[in-house]
């Protein structure tokens, strides 16, 4: 056969058709290299484009910041597909937003000149070793980051550019004293305020649900029917506080632990002594009998911080009396300290004694003897520590013995729990949010919910929950994340719409009331309601509901002799008429800090920079394009 294939290939028509194919690949690769794709867009911002690069660099930024402010729990947010799409939205808006502000700059022609981009580089601490700039590190950064130093100095110009822009806006703005004033005013206003309810209740017969209402709600609430993703799980944990538990020591083994560590359960003796020093290197007699005469006048009962504040050469401690503080062994004289070691008794002095300073009388001001806690006193907390260091090791031993089963039988736990004295343990199926406390560690869900592992279905590693405490898991049971059908949660949709149409009821009722008000008595006597009367009612504060407060103070102020009229529905579907019959304005007399004006100015900023962003926006054309796909998500 293989001869008849080498002479087959041999014929005219097998040459023609091997020539076609290597014409075609030929071409192919030509059409490669003519043909690159060009460098893929997430959005044009007036006629600016935004690479995948710049927005995915931005993305990397965010996440990096978000895992450093929520550390674990960063873990679990990622894996919610729908929080990831929204963050990798809001990161696009945000670049889309720093484009705009570069724009801006450009256009009012702000510019930054060569040698202040120098110095921002040379400055910045990234690229500086022990405090001075490496060139070195510099490009290796830079290198690493994927940036031509030419590159990243435009990139430096551009910000320092829109750096300007801002702290223009910014710097700018200052409070007056009016206008804190004029705050604190409206803040500490208060509004005399009549009000009264109609309940949604009574309403309920006239609502009529049919299907048509019942699968349009659902239809337009399918968020609200999704069951998040479950898992049921099969685990086998590993303590060591509960081996400790179980371990028994001996009183011989504690006994034993206490003549071994007696150092653990004493203390040392404690002493504090103050001096007089008559400062000499070399003997000198006349000094010594100078020293034995203010020794006899100690001991006749005079006072020591006195003779000591007179007389002491050491004129830091003679201010304090001669107080040397507590006296630590090898850190004084030898003789100083052999003389001091001596004293045993609060007050007691030495006799004079010579050191290469001079001459010194010592005091012994305060003295705890070296002490040690009896067998008894100690015996509990030496049976813990046994029991902690017998559990440790055996935890170790079982550890090893769990990851090797788990892996060698990764299909069941049953052999791994056997062989460790414990026993299987099982979960009814939960959410992330439902997980039990024992797995419920950010970690632990991530791997738990990690479509591979859910797919594989086969033991997991040895997960850490803590030191000391562990468990090898698997997936029992996978539940996706679905959409309950209506007849599922029929009840909740009927409830729901119940609601929703008796509010709707209520509203109309009660706007119908409005269209002919007179006064908040007659509609009152109208809807067969009782009147509420909240005098006085401060702004913030007090008992009123938040709805009501909130419309009582965005209503307008009443004509004399006369009430403003409104309405607002309440959470509950009832809905209040408001009357306002008087605004009294608080009367501010005080003059206002520094720091006031500084939080006014700030708060004015932010409100001014949000304002120039939704200028620029509405005045810019903006074309997204960003895939709802993952892009570059390590986790």
């Amino acid at each position: 056969m293989l001869e008849r294939i080498r002479e087959g290939s041999q014929g005219m028509t097998a040459k023609i058709i091997l020539g076609l194919v290597i014409l075609t690949f030929a071409l192919a690769g030509v059409g490669g290299y003519l043909s690159s794709p060009r460098e893929a867009i997430v959005a044009v911002v007036n006629g600016e484009e935004i690479s995948q690069a710049t927005y995915e660099q931005a993305l990397q930024n965010e996440r990096s910041r978000m895992q450093q402010q929520f550390g674990e729990m960063y873990d679990v947010l990622a894996a919610d597909p729908t929080y990831m799409a929204n963050f990798r939205s809001e990161v696009l808006e945000r670049v889309i937003d720093d484009t705009l502000q570069k724009q801006f700059a450009r256009k009012l022609g702000l510019r930054v000149g060569d040698d202040q981009v120098r110095d921002t580089v040379v400055n910045l601490p990234q690229f500086q070793v022990d405090g001075v700039f490496n060139n070195d590190r510099f490009l290796a950064l830079l290198r690493q980051a994927g940036y031509q130093p030419a590159d990243f100095r435009e990139l430096v110009r551009e910000d320092l550019s829109t750096s300007q822009l801002m702290q223009g806006l910014v710097g700018s703005e200052f409070g007056l004293a009016g206008e804190i004033n004029q705050l604190l005013a409206l803040q500490q206003q208060t509004r005399d305020i009549r009000y009264f309810t109609v309940p949604a209740s009574r309403f309920a017969e006239q609502v009529e649900l049919t299907d048509d209402k019942l699968n349009s709600y659902y239809q337009q609430n399918l968020q609200r029917f999704m069951t998040p993703e479950q898992v049921a799980v099969e685990y086998v944990e590993l303590s060591a506080a509960q081996l400790a538990t179980d371990i028994e020591v001996t009183s011989q083994q504690i006994a034993d632990y206490y003549q071994a560590n007696q150092s653990r359960f004493g203390s040392t003796e404690q002493r504090s002594v103050a001096h007089i020093m008559l400062e000499s290197e070399q003997d000198d007699p006349a000094l010594q009998q100078q020293a034995e005469a203010i020794l006899a006048e100690l001991q006749a009962g005079a006072d020591f911080a006195a003779l000591a504040k007179q007389h002491s050469a050491d004129t830091f401690s003679a201010e304090n009396g001669g107080e040397l503080g507590e006296l630590v062994a090898g850190q004084m004289d030898p003789v100083f300290e052999a003389a001091a070691f001596a004293l045993t008794e609060v007050g007691q002095l030495s006799q004079v004694v010579k050191s290469e300073f001079g001459y010194h009388i010592i005091k012994l001001s305060s003295y705890t003897p070296a002490s040690i806690k009896t067998l008894d006193e100690v015996s509990a907390e030496i049976a813990a520590t046994l029991k902690a260091e017998q559990a440790t090791a055996l935890f170790f031993d079982l550890q090893q013995r769990l990851a090797q089963l788990a892996f060698e039988q990764p299909d069941n736990l049953e052999e791994a729990a056997e062989a460790i004295g414990a026993s299987v343990q099982s979960t009814a199926l939960f959410s992330r949010e439902t997980a039990p406390e024992v797995l419920a560690a950010p970690a632990i869900l991530t791997r738990l919910f990690n479509p591979g592992f859910i797919a594989e279905g086969l033991n997991s590693d040895v997960l850490e929950l803590a030191r000391g405490h562990v468990v090898v898991a698997r997936i029992k049971e996978h539940q996706p994340a679905r959409t309950q059908p209506l007849e599922e949660v029929r009840d909740v949709v009927q409830a729901a719409v119940q609601q929703q149409e008796v509010s709707k009821l209520t509203l109309q009722y009660v706007q119908g009331l409005l269209v002919d008000a007179a006064s908040l008595q007659q509609l009152a006597e109208q809807a067969a309601a009782d009147i509420t009367v909240s005098a006085e009612t401060p702004r913030f504060g007090g008992s009123l509901a938040t709805e009501i407060r909130a419309k009582a103070f965005a209503m307008p102020k009443p004509a004399a002799d006369s009430s403003s009229l409104d309405s607002v529905q309440l959470a509950s579907g009832d809905v209040a008429v408001i009357a306002v019959d008087k605004v009294v304005d608080a009367q501010i007399s005080s003059v206002p800090d520094a720091g006031q004006l500084e939080a006014i100015a700030r708060q004015q900023a932010e409100q001014n920079y949000q304002a120039l962003l939704a200028t620029l926006r509405a005045e810019a054309t903006i074309s997204r394009q960003l895939r709802n796909t993952v892009v570059n998500e390590d986790f």
